[in-house]
């Protein structure tokens, strides 16, 4: 069906990805050639290194979102595996202006996340997650529930720094973490600025974030006001011991980075 798609499209042309990084390196390409538009099949990994691999290329992304977790999908009202509701948005070629993140070198549209979520994320298979979707993340979650232990996390908001033992801090640019969990609803994707959730050592906060995300897969869940709120739109985030970052769902990092709101930067196609 993509592929008819795509043969309707004058000057157009499709590339099946067959790994890791390659997405990366075909946006790239297309952004070089002058190409005005490039629409993505994927989850939110490939949807993350299509606009790292555009930088600054003056591309409008559309999704089909057919990946495991399709944030960014749930955030713009697309359902899962709706290829015929996505291609008709497309073809309807509506777009809205979006921030994006930047932490170190790298962007992000959805979130950026230290400590117990990345350490979830690193720690599933991705053959686990191809077999069972979103399910595979339950094991995992149980156990560093057990097992995980906070760090001393040292930020600097703008002029604001401070410390605190926590045991995630999320770094959002969209309200939502997950499809029916939307852990920041105060965040806006295009109002110039970052939302800083920081999940603080308390007695029972990995069990409320494991509920939390245990609730999102039967239900629409949102947060409620355990974790400690800023914006800002710079963040510099350091911690002892050194804790992984995901970025969109995907690790590529630790903590010890410098991360900054890039206004304006994407043009999306929306409902």
């Amino acid at each position: 069906m993509l592929l008819d798609y795509v043969s309707e499209l004058p000057q157009s042309d499709a590339v099946v990805l067959t790994g890791p990084g390659e997405a990366f390196r075909v946006a790239g390409q297309a952004a070089k050639d002058g190409y005005e538009r490039v629409i993505v099949a994927g989850g939110d990994g490939t949807v993350n290194e299509v606009i790292n691999g555009i930088e600054d290329g003056k591309i409008t992304l559309g999704i089909v979102p057919l990946g495991t977790g399709n944030v960014l999908a749930y955030e713009l009202g697309l359902a899962r595996d709706a290829v015929d509701q996505a291609l008709t948005v497309i073809k309807a070629g509506k777009t809205r202006d979006f921030d994006l993140g930047l932490a170190g070198d790298r962007r992000f549209l959805l979130m950026a996340g230290f400590g117990f979520d990345a350490e979830v994320i690193r720690s599933v298979p991705p053959r686990a997650k191809g077999i069972f979707g979103r399910m595979a993340y339950a094991p995992t979650l149980v156990h560093q529930s057990v097992c995980y232990r906070p760090s001393e996390f040292r930020l600097t908001l703008d002029d604001t720094s401070l410390s605190t033992a926590a045991y995630n801090v999320i770094v959002c640019n969209c309200a939502s973490y997950a499809p029916n969990f939307q852990i920041a609803p105060m965040a806006r994707p295009d109002d110039g600025l970052l939302d800083v959730l920081i999940f603080e050592h308390r007695p029972a906060m990995k069990l409320r974030f494991l509920g939390w995300l245990s609730a999102s897969l039967i239900m629409r869940w949102a947060a409620d006001s355990s974790a400690i709120h800023y914006q800002a739109k710079r963040v510099r985030i350091e911690s002892t011991p050194m804790v992984k970052m995901q970025l969109d769902g995907d690790v590529r990092g630790e903590s010890g980075v410098d991360i900054q709101v890039l206004p304006k930067a994407l043009r999306l196609i929306v409902p």
